[in-house]
């Protein structure tokens, strides 16, 4: 009897030379028991040592051969993943067979000593039978082969259409460059663009020792980047599993394709970084370098302190006193306000305007009043004056039109005259930084003196809102904290800074580059204000251009400790800037990486979303259940959670069918390069040493091996 494949499946065909070949695979049982969602595998002690073992989660191959039948059909292969053992048909009378022998040892023998009945030397056949076994295996799916624009082309479909006896079918595991092409397989998508790179090596267990003596611990893992730019990506596991390192890969190998993407004249990609630990601004022993080594013309990074002696490091707080940045004062101003209380002055606050309006010459008036008693607010709550008007070496003024009665009447009770006139406009006058406070608290004089000229000049909701700040006083509730509420803000403002920061970091994504905003030096309630304050501003910019029919600059960004900004009871709120995040990135074209360790703190409707699964170690059933609803992660739970090895995760992309168990690469000055390389810059040296990890792309500094799914070898990722 012929025990030839299925026809058309032989040397030359695309299932053999990338799956089915001697050096890609290798044979260890047969199918027991097969049905549209399970297969039993029949392997033996003799077989698994030689394939160098079949831990569980790994990936095997079913493949029919021709059963010499009239009938005819399409080569399939199907793909199974070992998930436990099963017993086989004879299995008990053999465990009889062995009991007996044991019995009957034990009454032969003088000694009964566990060395003399256990080590019982079995005849070879009943050894032989004994040593079988059988493997439960989940059926993912089947590849086959299509014709693609006249070529061939290898499918998968995420189920099984037919099957046959199963004495018809051999079972292999597949290894090296036959394993690499699977775990690398992506569902193809004629719409999307495809860059394939390596994020790492096919891990099926904690414990590699088999794997590393028979050679099987190298088997590249690539991915398509574009699955990961505009959508949502989940690194989900406990702190020091390898998130911040997996991230740090998916920023550089972003970077790579921005810059790939401007030398063909099309949009780079923008990424925005919150860093709460300073990880990926600064170097650290977990990987010896940062995100801001790819080069200080490509990345900024904003912190508190920054003294403007690097030109890539800017300041993060703002001058609460320049009117350009006066937008986002009146922000984290309202912020606070809101956390204090919900009184009628604070909504009024929140939704007026303090900035000038071009051409508009009564709203600009009554917008300088209203910055008039805000800043005096701010100098009641002890801010720091700017010596010199942002981008002047002028002394520091403020800007107000004012009548010449009520101007008058204030130098008479000031006893001088604090106003410069300025410029031809009739009534624009300067009030010297060092006056502001004292003009103010005479127009309020002025005012309870019932003074028509001060009644007027405060008569605007930009005034009146903020008199019972600078006041603390309100004629609805009597006292309120007012100017107090100011003091917790004292440590964003930077009197130096002469732009506002969330502008300037807008404008540096427009241009491509990675901003990371590093946020390990600063007070929670400051952190997480400015934080809002900046992507706020990002929805902003991205909505306008939204609406106006344009389509907006791609930007990625990236959030650590996830389930503080996505919880449940937060996504009801559409008010809230993390969940307008969340629900409009996509239509904005904002790409989101979250990392978290508490699954269950993420609300359903962003999980639902995600994109891209990076599953490291959790330790609580609680999490691995919220995280089972999705996909088939339940089959890994008990893995990952007795799992702990950092970079050990569970991957699944958008593009591929499956999820793979990887080794996560480790990120180091290779990656680095890669990335200087892609935008014209030379590499940095590669140093070794403590926190430095060789250059190859393994953790052991070993070249894995990358197959692509038309059977091409190469040793590094392949840029399509």
């Amino acid at each position: 009897m012929a025990t030839d494949l299925i026809p058309g499946v032989g040397a030359g065909t695309l299932l053999e030379s990338t799956l089915l070949a001697d050096d890609r695979s290798v044979r260890i049982g047969a199918i027991h028991r097969l049905d549209y969602g399970e297969a039993i595998v029949l392997t033996h002690d003799r077989w698994k040592f030689d394939a160098g073992g079949i831990p569980q989660y790994a990936i095997l191959l079913a493949t029919a051969r021709d059963v010499a039948t009239a009938g005819r059909d399409d080569d399939e292969v199907l793909l199974l993943r070992v998930e436990g053992t099963a017993p086989l048909a004879m299995e008990s009378d053999l465990r009889a067979v062995r009991e007996e022998a044991l019995r009957t040892a034990l009454s032969r023998n003088a000694s009964p000593s566990p060395s003399v009945v256990l080590d019982l030397d079995l005849d070879p056949f009943t050894k032989n039978r004994v040593s079988f076994t059988g493997l439960r295996c989940r059926i993912l799916g089947t590849f086959y082969e299509d014709d693609v624009d006249g070529t061939k082309r290898l499918q998968f479909g995420a189920d099984v259409d037919n099957f046959y006896a199963t004495a018809t079918y051999r079972v292999l595991k597949p290894l090296g460059a036959g394993l690499s092409a699977i775990a690398s397989y992506l569902k193809p998508d004629p719409s999307k663009p495809v860059e394939l790179v390596q994020i790492g090596v096919v891990r099926y267990s904690a414990t590699r020792r088999r794997a590393k003596q028979s050679g099987q611990h190298d088997a590249a893992v690539a991915v398509n980047i574009h699955d990961f730019i505009g959508h949502k990506t989940g690194l989900l596991g406990m702190t020091r599993t390898g998130k911040s390192n997996t991230a740090k890969i998916l920023i550089a190998r972003t970077f790579a394709v921005s810059e790939r993407a401007r030398a063909a004249g099309q949009r780079p990609i923008g990424q925005l970084i919150f860093d709460p630990q300073g990880e990926y601004a600064n170097p650290n022993t977990q990987d010896g370098t940062e995100i801001a080594a790819i080069g200080a013309k490509h990345v900024r990074i904003f912190k508190f302190g920054a003294d403007g002696s690097q030109s890539h490091v800017r300041p993060l707080g703002i001058n609460f006193f320049d009117p350009d940045q006066v937008e986002a004062v009146q922000g984290l101003i309202a912020d606070k306000l809101r956390s204090e209380g919900s009184a009628g002055y604070v909504n009024d606050f929140a939704i007026t305007k303090f900035a000038d309006v071009p051409d508009d010459y009564g709203e600009t008036t009554r917008a300088q009043r209203g910055r008039l008693i805000l800043y005096a607010s701010l100098l009641r709550a002890g801010f720091t004056l700017p010596q010199t008007n942002a981008g002047t070496t002028s002394p520091y003024s403020v800007l107000v039109n004012i009548k010449k009665d009520l101007k008058d009447a204030i130098a008479r009770r000031m006893r001088r005259d604090p106003f410069t006139k300025v410029g031809t406009q009739a009534g624009l006058h300067s009030v010297a930084g060092r006056d502001v406070q004292t003009v103010v608290d005479a127009i309020l004089e002025l005012k309870r003196a019932d003074d028509q000229e001060a009644i007027s000049f405060c008569d605007d909701i930009r005034w009146t809102s903020t008199e019972p700040i600078y006041t603390g006083q309100t004629g609805q509730s009597g006292n309120v904290r007012g100017w107090r509420n100011l003091l917790d803000l004292k440590e964003f403002h930077n009197p130096a800074t002469q732009n506002d920061p969330a502008d300037e970091i807008y404008a540096h994504l427009v241009e491509g580059r990675i901003v990371i905003v590093d946020l390990h030096v600063g007070s929670p309630p400051i952190i997480k204000t400015l934080s809002e304050n900046i992507t706020r501003r990002l929805l902003a910019k991205q909505t306008t251009i939204f609406t106006s029919g344009k389509e907006p600059p791609p930007i990625q960004v990236m959030l650590e400790e996830a389930h503080n900004l996505f919880s449940s009871d937060r996504y009801k709120d559409d008010g809230d800037v993390w969940i307008r995040l969340a629900k409009e990135a996509a239509k904005l074209k904002i790409g989101m990486l979250y990392a978290t360790q508490e699954v269950s703190g993420v609300a359903h409707q962003v999980k639902a979303n995600t994109a891209n699964w990076v599953v490291a170690h959790l330790n609580n059933t609680k999490e691995v259940q919220e995280l089972s609803k999705f996909y088939d992660f339940a089959s890994f739970g008990d893995s990952i959670i007795s799992s702990e090895d950092k970079g050990y995760v569970r991957l699944k992309t958008l593009s591929s069918p499956f999820i793979v168990p990887i080794q996560v690469d480790v990120y180091g000055v290779h990656l680095v390069n890669e990335a200087r390389k892609a935008a014209g810059d030379p590499p940095l040296p590669t140093m070794t040493g403590p926190g430095r990890p060789p250059a190859a792309g393994q953790p052991d500094g070993s070249q894995p091996t990358l197959m692509d799914m038309d059977g091409t070898r190469t040793s590094t990722p392949r840029h399509g």
